[in-house]
């Protein structure tokens, strides 16, 4: 999600929060190849804390060492923007890991010392298998979706879209089966965090980390996770009457929110620039096509700056309901006590808002209640 001035902690990979530091260990981290250069830089980035630490390569070497603390997860990674296979994730704990070999990157090197490390690339495989892409298949179609809505290929966006919602499907039945495996290794909480956060309800993430062994529920992420809580508004709106507004369309159009009375209304706030709330398009996509009818719409309100900039989002999500821009004069989101995006409000017939903070599956969920 993106704050409208600071970022949020409700993403799918955790900030840190107010966590207790557990005891901290040192580590040694040896590298040795053929392809580092004099001189490159490599950095040790903390998952949770996003603490860096960096070193520099010499004579195709370089090492690190740390007071690593074992309960959090570490990624090693060549350069600021590394390519693929230019990183890689590890559970950090007391001893040495090394890194050799003649490969060009660390898929074709030696790591040993790190069980972690062969979890990982168990891991890649398995969602491969499962899913039909690695763990970074999702980066990819992030990827290529940006490039699509760049040259206004509005059919290979929606193909992708499609592919994202097929993948993220796929992994909530995966990740499952993973964790049944892997019931008291760290990166189970990785796991649950990277593919059900955002895409199951709260409380079964919740139910699924409770459930894990010791081991992994003394990492940091899991902790994490247990400690999260929904969304909440800065004003109580839940149960309360929708405050009313009126809004134009893209043709410059006035529609009234009290105009769909009569009818359940999923009142969506986001922004062109929103990353996640692009990524989140697919889910709202499938919503509408399932229970678009005369009892239910979607009401989209853009909080852009940038109308042009908003019109061509319009233009490469092909969103088939009613699209409002937010103004100055309005300020729909402000009314609405909007901390970040996306956020959206589900409205039922009289008016009343009666759930907000749907995302992923749990749109659908939610919808399957109320109208069927």
């Amino acid at each position: 999600m993106n704050m409208k001035i600071n970022r949020s902690l409700w993403t799918g990979l955790l900030a840190m929060s107010s966590v207790q530091l557990m005891a901290q260990q040192q580590l040694k981290i040896n590298a040795e190849f053929e392809t580092l250069n004099d001189g490159q830089k490599v950095y040790l980035t903390d998952f949770i804390t996003k603490r860096v630490d960096s070193t520099s390569v010499a004579n195709n070497k370089f090492q690190f060492t740390a007071n690593a603390d074992s309960s959090t997860i570490y990624i090693v990674q060549l350069g600021l923007q590394p390519k693929e296979n230019e990183f890689f994730f590890m559970d950090m704990g007391a001893g040495q890991v090394n890194i050799s070999g003649k490969g060009s990157s660390f898929k074709d090197v030696a790591i040993t010392g790190s069980s972690f490390v062969d979890r990982w690339k168990e891991l890649d495989a398995f969602m491969l298998n499962r899913c039909g892409g690695g763990i970074n298949y999702p980066n990819e179609l992030a990827q290529k979706m940006a490039q699509a809505q760049a040259i206004g290929d509005a059919q290979a966006l929606e193909n992708l879209q499609k592919d994202f919602l097929l993948y993220v499907e796929k992994g909530k039945s995966a990740t499952k089966d993973w964790i049944a495996k892997y019931p008291d290794e760290s990166i189970s909480a990785y796991v649950i965090n990277a593919f059900l956060l955002n895409k199951i309800p709260l409380n079964e993430v919740k139910a699924l980390v409770k459930g894990l062994g010791a081991n992994a529920q003394r990492s940091k992420l899991a902790h994490l996770m247990l400690t999260l809580e929904e969304p909440k508004l800065s004003s109580n709106l839940l149960n309360q009457q929708a405050p009313d507004f009126t809004l134009n369309d893209e043709k410059g159009v006035a529609v009234k929110l009290s105009d769909f009375k009569g009818k359940y209304v999923l009142l969506d706030f986001w922004a062109s620039w929103c990353a996640p709330c692009r990524k989140e398009m697919p889910f709202v996509k499938a919503a509408f096509e399932k229970y678009n009818s005369p009892k239910f719409t979607i009401l989209s309100v853009s909080i852009d700056t940038e109308p042009e900039k908003w019109r061509k989002a319009l233009t490469d999500e092909k969103m088939p309901w009613k699209q409002l821009l937010d103004d100055s004069n309005q300020q729909v989101s402000t009314l609405y006590n909007v901390a970040f995006i996306p956020m959206n409000f589900l409205i039922d017939p009289t008016g009343k808002i009666i759930a907000f903070g749907l995302y992923g599956e749990n749109i659908n969920k939610q919808l399957g209640d109320v109208l069927n």
